[in-house]
C-alpha cells in the first residue's frame, strides 16, 4: 500500500493517502502546531533496501513469518543465521489505510494505529467527514492508519510489554502531495537472531486492550524462538 515519491535527493516510498485527507492533516498540523521530526538521512538510506525487498516479496531477507501456537496467530522472527538488528536500526513503515474517525468511537480492529489525534474539524470539516453526525464543536478526531485489510508485514509484529521494537512518528518527505507524517518501525534494542519482534500496542492511557476485550498472550523477545533449522521453539 504505497507508492513513489521523493524525500530530500533518495526516493523512496510513503504511505497512501487521499488527496483531501493528507490536506486536512497538513492543516491541522499547523493549526495545532504538531512538531513532527524529520526523518534523518540514516534513516532514509536504511530504509531504501528494506522498501525494495517488501516490494519485490513482501518481506525483508532477513525477516521470517512463523505461525504460533494455538489462536496466537503468526509472528515475526529474526532469521537465525542473521546479522543482529541493532537499536535504533529501521524495521519498517507501518502501513495500511488512512482513515479519521470521531475520538469517543470505540474502533474494534487489533490493526490500527494512531497517526494523529486529539483534532478539532470546523463543521464544513465534519460535515465532510462525519456525515452522519450532528455537528458538535469540541468533538474531537483521530486519523488512523489502518492495516485490517491492507498494509505490509509489520500488522503481524505482535504486542508484547517487553517490546524490543518501538514507533516513531517522522515526517519523510517536504515535497507536494507527501503525507505529513508516517509511522516507522524502529530497534528499541538490540534483536538477536531468532528472536521475534515485538512492540507494545498500549498507549500511554492503556486502552488498547481494553477496547477489545482480549487478554493478550504475554510475550517476550525470547517467549518463542527459531532455531538453527527456522523452527519455534519456546524459551
Amino acid at each position: 500500500f504505497m507508492r513513489s515519491s521523493v524525500a530530500k535527493k533518495f526516493k523512496i516510498p510513503t504511505q497512501l493517502i487521499q488527496k483531501d485527507l493528507r490536506e486536512l492533516c497538513s492543516v491541522k498540523i499547523k493549526e495545532d502546531k504538531v512538531f513532527v521530526l524529520p526523518a534523518t538521512k540514516g534513516l532514509i538510506k536504511g530504509l531504501l533496501p528494506i522498501f525494495r525487498e517488501i516490494q519485490k516479496s513482501g518481506l525483508p531477507k532477513n525477516l521470517v513469518i512463523k505461525k504460533l501456537k494455538g489462536k496466537i496467530g503468526f509472528g515475526v522472527f529474526l532469521h537465525p543465521m542473521a546479522k543482529p538488528i541493532l537499536k535504533g536500526e529501521p524495521i519498517a513503515p507501518y502501513s495500511g489505510k488512512v482513515v479519521i474517525c470521531p475520538q469517543n468511537v470505540e474502533n474494534d480492529t487489533a490493526y490500527s494505529f494512531t497517526l494523529l489525534a486529539d483534532l478539532h474539524l470546523t463543521r464544513e470539516e465534519q460535515k465532510r467527514w462525519d456525515p452522519t453526525r450532528a455537528y458538535h464543536p469540541k468533538r474531537l478526531y483521530t486519523v488512523l492508519v489502518d492495516a485490517y485489510k491492507t498494509g505490509n508485514f509489520t500488522r503481524f509484529i505482535n504486542h508484547s510489554e517487553k517490546p524490543n521494537i518501538e514507533a516513531e512518528l517522522v515526517r519523510m518527505s517536504k515535497g507536494k502531495g507527501a503525507i505529513p507524517c508516517e509511522i516507522v518501525y524502529v530497534a528499541k534494542k538490540t534483536i538477536r537472531p531468532g528472536e521475534q519482534l515485538l512492540i507494545s500496542y498500549e498507549g500511554e492511557d492503556k486502552s488498547y486492550w481494553g477496547t477489545l476485550n482480549i487478554k493478550p498472550f504475554p510475550m517476550t523477545p525470547k517467549t518463542f524462538l527459531l532455531n538453527d533449522a527456522s523452527e519455534i521453539v519456546e524459551g
